[in-house]
C-alpha cells in the first residue's frame, strides 16, 4: 500500500545517506553498525500499559527520569579531531564520485541531506527503583497521546502536561517484568484511575541497527532512536489493530507481525538476530535483572539519560542523590572480554585502542600508526564515555 510504500522509499533514501550521516554522528556518537534488524519475542521484551487520568504524574514519582521536561540528547562519546572528520569526509566523496562514474552518472549528484538525530519525549530511558533506592529494573518508555490531541512531540522549552491525557507502554527485559507488574500495582492507589495492563501479546518490539532515520513510520508502527545511545539502534513498536484502535480487522499475532516487518525490512535491513545483545554489551549496557539490586550511578544510568537530578521527589531518591552530590562511586559496570593467551587480538581494535590513547596525530605518513594510502581512520572501541 502507500504508507508501505513511502516508508520503504525513506528507507532506501536513508540507505544512500549513510555514509555522510554516520560521518556526520562519528564525531559524536561513535560507530554506527552495520544494517540489519531484529524482533524481539514476547518472552524477550513485555510491554507493560499504563494510561489514564494522572498517568504521567503516578509514573513521575515512580521512574528516575524526569517525564515533565524533553530528554537531553546522549553523552557525546568522544572528541574526534576536526581535521579527521573533514578527511573522512572527503574520502567518502571521492568514493561517491567515482562510484557515480562507474554507474554512468557522470560525476556526483546532488547531496542526500543528513538526517538529524531527534530526541524527544516519544520515547525515553527510566529505572524504577525500590524503596532503598537500589534498581528492579530498566526500561524504555514509550509516549502515545490518547483522546483528541494527537501531538506527541513539543519543543525543547515547553513543559509537558502531566494532566494531559496519555499512555505510557513500558519496554521491559521480559526477566524483570512480572517484578515491575508487581511494583506499579503496589503504588497505585485504590481510587486511581490509571489502569496498569500487560500488552506483550498486543505490541511486538524490533531494533533496528544502522541507521539515525526514525521518521516517517508507516499506520500501526512508532519507531525512535535509542535514547540511551544511537549506536544501540531505532527501537520500532508494531500494534495489534485492537491496540492500535482500528475495529473490523482481525487482530494480529506477534508471529505474524514478525513476518510482516521481515517483509518491510527486507532488501534493506536484513535479519540479526542476536545483534542487540552483543552490541549491548560490547557498550557495557546492562539490562533488567542483570540490574537488580544495584545503585542507578554504578550502573551508568546517568550516562544513559536514565536519571534526572533535577526533578522532584520520586521513590528510592535519597540514595542516588547523595552518590550523586558525594561524587563517590566505588563500582561501575564495564565491558570486559576475556580471551585466552592464545588468541590474537583483532588489528583494528589495537590499532583503535593506540588512536584512543594517542589521539588523532598518531596517524599520518610520518607516524609508525601510518595506515596506507586511501585508507580512512579506523572505528574507534566501543566506549560509554
Amino acid at each position: 500500500s502507500a504508507p508501505y510504500q513511502t516508508y520503504i522509499i525513506t528507507m532506501a533514501s536513508s540507505a544512500k545517506a549513510a555514509a555522510a550521516a554516520a560521518a556526520a554522528a562519528a564525531g559524536r556518537y561513535g560507530k554506527l553498525w552495520g544494517r540489519g534488524h531484529e524482533t524481539f519475542s514476547p518472552e524477550a521484551r513485555r510491554i507493560l500499559s499504563v494510561k489514564g487520568k494522572g498517568a504521567t504524574s503516578y509514573l513521575q514519582g515512580l521512574v528516575t527520569c524526569d517525564l515533565l521536561t524533553q530528554p537531553p540528547a546522549p553523552r557525546d562519546e568522544y572528541n574526534v579531531d576536526e581535521a579527521v572528520a573533514k578527511a573522512s569526509a572527503a574520502a567518502a566523496k571521492e568514493k561517491d564520485d567515482a562510484t557515480n562514474e562507474n554507474e554512468g552518472e557522470g560525476g556526483s549528484g546532488p547531496v542526500e541531506p543528513v538526517v538529524p538525530v531527534n530526541f524527544t519525549d516519544k520515547m525515553r530511558s527510566a529505572c524504577f527503583l525500590d524503596h532503598r533506592g537500589r534498581i528492579l529494573t530498566d526500561a524504555l518508555l514509550w509516549k502515545r497521546p490518547t483522546g483528541s490531541n494527537n501531538e506527541t512531540n513539543t519543543t525543547k522549552e515547553d513543559k509537558i502536561d502531566p494532566n494531559r491525557p496519555a499512555e505510557y507502554l513500558i519496554d521491559v527485559p521480559g526477566d524483570a517484568a512480572d517484578q515491575l507488574l508487581a511494583h506499579l500495582n503496589q503504588y497505585k492507589l485504590r481510587r486511581s484511575k490509571v489502569k496498569i495492563v500487560d500488552k506483550s501479546e498486543d505490541v511486538s518490539v524490533h531494533a533496528v541497527y544502522g541507521t539515525l532515520n526514525a521518521e516517517g513510520t508507516p499506520p500501526g508502527y512508532v519507531a525512535a532512536i535509542d535514547p540511551r545511545h544511537p549506536s544501540l539502534g531505532m527501537r520500532v513498536l508494531s500494534m495489534s489493530n485492537g491496540s492500535n484502535d482500528e475495529s473490523g480487522e482481525e487482530e494480529s499475532t506477534p508471529e505474524s507481525r514478525k513476518q510482516q516487518f521481515e517483509t518491510l525490512m527486507s532488501g534493506y535491513f536484513p535479519p540479526s538476530n542476536g545483534t542487540y545483545n552483543v552490541i549491548r554489551k560490547l557498550a557495557g549496557v546492562a539490562e533488567g535483572s542483570e540490574l537488580t539490586g544495584k545503585t542507578a550511578l554504578e550502573c551508568n544510568q546517568e550516562f544513559l539519560n536514565a536519571v534526572s537530578f533535577s526533578k522532584g521527589c520520586y521513590l528510592g531518591q535519597e540514595l542516588t542523590a547523595r552518590t550523586h552530590h558525594t561524587g563517590t562511586i566505588r563500582k561501575r559496570i564495564i565491558p570486559l572480554i576475556v580471551v585466552d593467551v592464545h588468541t590474537e587480538i583483532p588489528r583494528p581494535w589495537m590499532m583503535a585502542h593506540m588512536i584512543q590513547e594517542m589521539g588523532p596525530d598518531a596517524i599520518g605518513p610520518d607516524s609508525f600508526l601510518d595506515l596506507g594510502e586511501g585508507v580512512g581512520t579506523p572505528p574507534p572501541l566501543p566506549k560509554i564515555s
